[in-house]
């Protein structure tokens, strides 16, 4: 009945949640993983080091340093304030904006570290050939570098899609009681109601949607690995 689907309204959310940031980091992570892998090997070293940096500090301190930086007398409203784009500070946490910027930020190695794998083994002269036939940038980008990177692109989409259906202490400390995944339930129905039959059950719902991508996953890159192999082959 509507008035008891209170845990499917609970289980679209961490999967809408989950999309929009992957689209995020897609967005974000493509153009920075080429950049990396087609830079001069002494820059690219340095922006694999600022890339892999957040790993090296802990989840629960860059979730608070979001808090301080998102807050009305932030860093962030404080500048929008002094350019003038905006007449009163923005509401940028304790609501769904704060708990994307903060997932972005956090997951966005995940993607580019997989697209930087595939695209350093990507020769640039396929592009350069494509070029040489008449293709343009455009064209060549799209019909044969895209294709190479899809790996690298489904193996970074399911990393940042699963670890994010899974967030628990982000979304916890900057989202609203409207952004909680799915996990904060499961914590909750554990720790403080000690209902451990309605935590497993969210526990074992969780799971089996994690586990739905793995076939879609190997369906689609592995594909795309046995045609790479395949080109390389015939080449």
């Amino acid at each position: 009945p509507p008035d008891k689907r209170i845990y499917l309204v609970n289980l679209q959310r961490p999967l809408w949640i989950a999309l929009v940031v992957s689209l995020a980091c897609i967005v974000l992570g493509y153009p920075v993983a080429y950049m990396i892998a087609t830079a001069p090997p002494r820059l690219a070293k340095i922006l694999i080091l600022l890339v892999l940096l957040p790993f090296w500090t802990s989840l629960l301190v860059r979730t608070a340093a979001w808090v301080i930086v998102l807050q009305k007398a932030g860093i962030v409203n404080d500048a929008l304030l002094g350019l003038g784009l905006v007449d009163e500070p923005l509401a940028l946490i304790f609501n769904r904006t704060g708990v994307y910027i903060s997932m972005v930020h956090i997951l966005l190695p995940f993607m580019i570290l997989p697209l930087y794998g595939v695209m350093k083994g990507i020769p640039g002269d396929h592009v350069r050939a494509a070029a040489s036939l008449g293709a343009t940038p455009r064209a060549a980008f799209l019909s044969v570098y895209f294709p190479q990177t899809l790996p690298g692109l489904a193996a970074g989409c399911l990393l940042v899609y699963v670890i994010a259906l899974g967030f628990y202490i982000t979304p916890m400390l900057i989202g609203g009681g409207s952004d909680q995944m799915l996990a904060y339930l499961i914590a909750q129905y554990a720790t403080n109601t000690a209902n451990w039959g309605l935590a497993g059950a969210l526990a074992i719902l969780l799971l089996v949607c994690i586990g739905a991508l793995y076939p879609l996953y190997q369906r689609f890159a592995g594909a795309q690995t046995v045609l790479h192999g395949a080109h390389q082959n015939n080449g």
